[in-house]
């Protein structure tokens, strides 16, 4: 026998709406009816269970039904098709008929047909279309692999809202944070807390509070005056914005870029670069500062350009 907790009688003629919310059987090998009390009529259901609500199918190895409570226990393989737009998977399931509410345990996953959200619980609001975990998740979508103690998916935007020890680990980057909102759709990370970015091989390095890393374009915008290390160069500007596919990169706002191998700093409103080509063009009131020991050479002018020697012959043959 199940224990339910006893509620107020459920009459599906009541209202058209508490109507639209009853559970409805489709089919079950086996189906037992079990009435305890005036507020308690159980349906225990066995073997390919398939039930619905609305547009939701719900399946399981086995269920019990609180017909007039609208409670549904489900054990076993239990799968939720949310209108074909949401599929979610775990070992056991409470669901509240009347408050649309999902509260699975045990091997959950949701996919959106993108990403997928793997935790040991999960809270489903089948109305707002809101999913909530606190004990640990991790979102895969391509290669990208997303990891938090909290996190909060939204199914109409397939945005996630990642809190506590966020880990994103791309093939070409590592970031940690504590705050992070992710999109499955878009592959677009937004930074809306102190973000610390690394490479794959840990020689470029990027702080930042504020930004996006863009995955699938392979892009990122950098704001708050982050600070970017990228072997023995230092570049810090109110925002940096960088794509690897080019290679190119522009840092805008008071920019200082500090070359402590080569002892050169460049001091500049604006500096855009090429990654590839080693190569950088300095504007908006631009100096060069040359450390020579003791002394130092500042040189200004209204653009400064450098590059390896072989390119700029290239230029002027």
């Amino acid at each position: 026998m199940y224990a339910m907790a006893q509620q107020p009688a459920y009459s599906p003629n009541a209202a058209d709406t508490n109507a639209q919310k009853q559970i409805i059987i489709i089919h079950a090998d086996r189906i037992n009816y079990q009435k305890t009390d005036s507020l308690n009529e159980l349906q225990s259901l066995g073997g390919h269970v398939a039930v619905k609500q609305g547009k939701s199918l719900f399946y399981c190895d086995s269920a019990v039904i609180n017909k007039y409570s609208n409670i549904m226990q489900a054990y076993g393989h239990v799968h939720i098709n949310d209108a074909d737009s949401v599929q979610i998977y775990s070992d056991y399931l409470r669901y509240l008929g009347k408050e649309k509410m999902a509260y699975l345990t045990g091997n959950v996953k949701l996919t959106d047909g993108r990403g997928v959200l793997t935790t040991p619980t999960l809270e489903y609001n089948m109305q707002t279309k809101i999913g909530i975990y606190t004990q640990g998740g991790k979102v895969e979508n391509g290669k990208t692999v997303l990891t938090s103690k909290e996190g909060y998916y939204y199914e109409e935007t397939r945005d996630v809202y990642f809190k506590k020890n966020v880990v994103l680990i791309d093939p070409d980057y590592k970031l940690k944070t504590d705050t992070l909102l992710y999109n499955t759709y878009s592959d677009v990370a937004t930074f809306i807390a102190p973000t610390t970015i690394t490479s794959e091989n840990n020689k470029k390095k990027a702080i930042t509070s504020d930004g996006y890393y863009d995955a699938k374009n392979r892009k990122t915008y950098l704001g708050k005056r982050p600070t970017i290390q990228d072997g023995t160069v230092f570049l810090t500007a109110d925002e940096v914005a960088t794509d690897d596919s080019t290679g190119f990169g522009e840092a805008r706002g008071n920019v200082i870029y500090n070359d402590t191998a080569q002892h050169v700093m460049v001091i500049a409103n604006n500096m855009k670069s090429n990654n590839k080509n080693k190569s950088f063009l300095a504007t908006e009131r631009p100096v060069l500062i040359l450390k020579q020991g003791e002394d130092s050479i500042f040189v200004a002018a209204d653009t400064l350009y450098s590059a390896r020697l072989s390119n700029l012959l290239k230029y002027r043959t």
